[in-house]
């Protein structure tokens, strides 16, 4: 029986020892856990605040997205109105020499006073800006084409007509814009 005590005994010491092995062993990874769980807790924390900024910044980029396709849409529409009045202005600029090549004679300026009222103040505050910002060149052309009573010129049209085939009749007048001061 003593026999029996002391391996009791020696057990018992074996597992006290065996014990607080253990609990040291759960104290350390209890420890470990704590300082994990801050250390996620943290990481969360900066995550959540990288998605709410990120979340914003989305917000914002989707927001200046729908802004630059609008401008977008509007600055396209612009350009093509822009071009097809390119396009329009061309073909009067066409029409213009093509009347001028076809008898240039036939074109005479018109009289200031013969025109409308509000046409008038129209030329005459175009002539004053004209005349102070251009000075007149020798032989220089006014109007649309129309020559001074000097001498005028024959601008080439580079699809035009011959000028013995004239497709429109000799009656048509182009207005001057400069020299008309002088009527």
């Amino acid at each position: 029986m003593e026999t029996a005590c002391i391996q009791e005994t020696e057990r018992q010491v074996e597992l006290e020892d065996s014990v607080i092995a253990w609990q040291d062993k759960y104290d350390r990874l209890y420890e470990s856990h704590k300082r994990v769980q801050k250390v996620n807790q943290s990481l969360e924390d900066k995550l959540l605040k990288l998605v709410d900024r990120n979340s914003g910044e989305r917000a914002q980029l989707t927001s200046d997205v729908a802004t630059l396709s609008v401008r977008l849409a509007q600055a396209n529409f612009n350009i093509a109105k822009l071009q097809r009045e390119i396009e329009r202005y061309k073909s009067d600029i066409n029409l213009a020499i093509q009347l001028l090549q076809c008898k240039p004679d036939s074109f005479m300026p018109q009289k200031v006073s013969s025109l409308p009222v509000d046409i008038q103040s129209k030329v005459s505050a175009y002539m004053r800006l004209d005349t102070n910002s251009h000075s007149d060149s020798e032989g220089s052309t006014s109007g649309v084409g129309t020559a001074t009573t000097a001498s005028y010129k024959v601008l080439p049209a580079s699809d035009s007509p011959p000028p013995t085939a004239c497709p429109f009749p000799p009656t048509a007048m182009v207005y001057s814009m400069r020299g008309l001061g002088k009527c």
